[in-house]
């Protein structure tokens, strides 16, 4: 006859081992489904549509998607082109762009967006040019900012450069 303990103690490793094998196939499926929508999306011609595709499947997977990589960036203040918001998110390391044919396609989607839910502004500058800053209320909050600090440390010195040359840019077309 076994101790109650022990019965407890092997009904736990047994509902733990069937938890495990259920996250290996579910990882099996999320991988498997990943690269197939990855795929198809890549293919399509339509640039927009392909950019609805890879932020929808960055947004189920969790990954730090492109909302998050232009807001991050955004929080300078400055209202910024989207090629500068791209910029920045290469120099800044907010995002890895490989495996995107153009991820210019889903900044603008993201931004597009951002516009409709208030979160971002439509500008235009001294060109006529469409920039984009956050609305009032959605810029950094001090720990934001502290963290900008830290990631500043981290970059060399000529990335450092580019990065104030961008935000120069910015700012002075707003």
């Amino acid at each position: 006859m076994s101790h109650p303990f022990d019965r407890t103690m092997n009904d736990l490793f047994t509902n733990l081992e069937s938890a495990v094998k259920q996250r290996q196939e579910a990882e099996i499926q999320i991988t498997t489904n990943s690269a197939a929508i990855r795929a198809l999306a890549n293919v399509c011609e339509d640039d927009e549509v392909k950019g609805e595709y890879i932020l929808r499947l960055e947004e189920l997977s969790g990954k730090q998607g492109f909302s998050d990589a232009v807001r991050s960036v955004m929080r300078v203040g400055a209202a910024m082109k989207p090629v500068h918001i791209r910029d920045l998110i290469v120099l800044l390391k907010k995002m890895d762009f490989n495996g995107y044919s153009n991820p210019m396609s889903s900044i603008h989607t993201t931004l597009r967006r951002m516009k409709t839910s208030g979160e971002v502004e439509e500008l235009q500058n001294d060109k006529g040019e469409k920039v984009y800053r956050l609305a009032p209320g959605k810029g950094p909050s001090q720990s934001e900012i502290d963290e900008q600090e830290r990631t500043k440390k981290t970059l060399t010195i000529a990335e450092q450069f580019k990065v104030s040359s961008i935000r120069m840019e910015a700012f002075k077309k707003k």
